[in-house]
């Protein structure tokens, strides 16, 4: 017996059911593929930005490497320059002789020239590594060649290298190169201490000197607080405790007080301490009190550990 289905006796929408089902179940299949394929590639991605941070982080690493290193290479140099400059004074060499490649004249006994030469201008507040390489590719090689330079023959090297330097502000590098090339140190100093990287709209703030630092990580410039006794050439962290504790706290105090008196605190301190000549003591302390640093410098170079060599 054959059992004809009459269709036309059926819902209208089972029909399309089959159909619906199977394009539900494809959907839904497809949806779970791109879904996986989405989620992996998200996990790819914040991969690659880990590894992008990395390498950011290494690239920084390595720039502040490069910069330690060149600040080193920069001291080195001074260094030599210094001991060249010595070993032309020893060999009796006469003024504007060159000893190697570092010119020496009558003032070779400028310990800061010695160090910083004529083309560091890594000095210059406003100028880093990169910068004075930039600098020195376009042919500005020393403070002399800089001094003769306006702010718009600098801007026009910067805006070669792009927008990042738009920030750079080299007003006054120009001036700084020529104090710099005078060997006008105190005054670079001063200027330096009222700019912000080379800006002069800082309204007198006070910060630190890049040459100062240069200087004082050179060697060849000791920076004291206020009233810090080890400022005395012989003077360390003991003696100085040994001091405050007899009252003598400050330059002035240290200068007005009698060499025996510093003795026999010494004396009553110890055996430990009979080495130290407190003879140059009240002298050295009194310079620092009037805030007479050279002449201070110009004393210590002449003594061992607070004793006349």
């Amino acid at each position: 017996m054959i059992v004809l289905l009459d269709f036309c006796s059926l819902p209208w929408w089972l029909p399309w059911l089959l159909p619906f089902l199977l394009g539900l179940a494809l959907g839904w299949l497809l949806w779970a593929r791109f879904k996986q394929m989405f989620e992996d590639a998200q996990n790819t991605i914040a991969d690659r930005d880990n590894t992008i941070r990395s390498l950011e982080a290494d690239l920084q690493n390595c720039k502040k490497m490069r910069m330690e290193a060149e600040g080193n290479v920069a001291l080195l140099k001074g260094r030599i320059r210094e001991m060249e400059a010595q070993l032309g004074e020893s060999a009796g060499e006469p003024a504007g002789l060159k000893v190697g490649a570092v010119p020496l004249t009558q003032d070779s006994g400028d310990k800061y020239f010695n160090v910083i030469g004529t083309d560091n201008l890594q000095i210059i507040e406003g100028i880093g590594p990169k910068m004075e390489e930039i600098l020195k590719e376009n042919g500005v090689k020393d403070f002399e060649t800089l001094e003769n330079m306006t702010p718009s023959d600098i801007r026009a090297i910067l805006d070669k290298y792009g927008d990042k330097y738009k920030i750079i502000d080299p007003s006054t590098w120009s001036h700084q190169a020529a104090m710099a090339k005078n060997r006008n140190w105190e005054g670079l100093i001063q200027l330096q201490k009222s700019l912000d990287t080379g800006r002069g709209d800082t309204a007198g703030e006070d910060t630190d000197s890049k040459l100062e630092k240069f200087l004082i990580k050179a060697g060849v410039l000791r920076k004291w607080t206020q009233d810090d006794l080890k400022a005395v050439e012989g003077i360390g962290p003991k003696i100085e405790e040994l001091l405050h504790n007899a009252g003598i706290k400050t330059w002035q105090q240290l200068s007005e007080c009698s060499v025996e008196r510093i003795q026999e605190i010494l004396t009553a301190a110890g055996p430990r301490y009979q080495l130290a000549d407190p003879g140059t003591w009240p002298q050295q302390a009194r310079l620092a009190a009037e805030g007479k640093w050279e002449e201070l410098q110009a004393l210590q170079d002449s003594l061992t550990g607070g004793r006349e060599k």
